[in-house]
């Protein structure tokens, strides 16, 4: 089944029959399927945005690690060229520069374990739901079958004509 929308869901349409299911009963379960969607499908795209914009943030800091890293040797090759106090300085900024790309990697590690985890744990809840609509398919074809078994049971002529000709004779009568 391809992508089920809430409205595709409101919008099903069931033939009628003779003992057929209560038309309120059914309306009110697939408004209640259909509630469970909007906000399944609600919830998976404010996870998707929420993720690329943990990857543009990720892209963000890799960018500056890599600016960082330039900075980095460009710091010293100009120390390698200054006097002893100029080398101390290149060697200072260097230092720092590294404990700041050393964070934004140590940041960047933290986030990307963070949006694996939200993607497993995505995934977990599709497997959840996929296993949910399982049963409920289940469900709808054991209620068919009891359905179906109960309509082989059933006389083939209606007993309304008998009741139809003992009022006929009653009137003539």
């Amino acid at each position: 089944m391809s992508d089920l929308t809430p409205l595709d869901v409101l919008g099903q349409k069931f033939s009628k029959r003779l003992k057929g299911y209560d038309p309120q009963e059914v309306h009110e379960f697939l408004s209640g399927v259909a509630s469970t969607i909007e906000g399944l499908t609600r919830e998976r795209g404010e996870l998707r945005q929420k993720i690329r914009s943990l990857e543009a943030e990720l892209a963000s800091f890799r960018k500056r690690e890599h600016a960082l890293q330039e900075a980095l040797v460009a710091a010293q090759r100009s120390a390698d060229d200054t006097l002893d106090a100029a080398k101390a300085e290149g060697e200072k900024i260097v230092a720092e520069a590294q404990a700041l790309a050393d964070q934004l990697v140590e940041d960047a590690s933290s986030r990307i374990k963070t949006i694996e985890t939200v993607i497993g744990d995505l995934r977990a809840r599709r497997r959840e739901v996929r296993a949910e609509l399982m049963r409920l398919a289940e469900l709808l074809q054991g209620l068919i079958h009891d359905d179906q078994q109960l309509e082989k049971q059933e006389p083939q002529t209606p007993r309304l004509s008998l009741l139809n000709r003992r009022n006929a004779e009653r009137r003539e009568g």
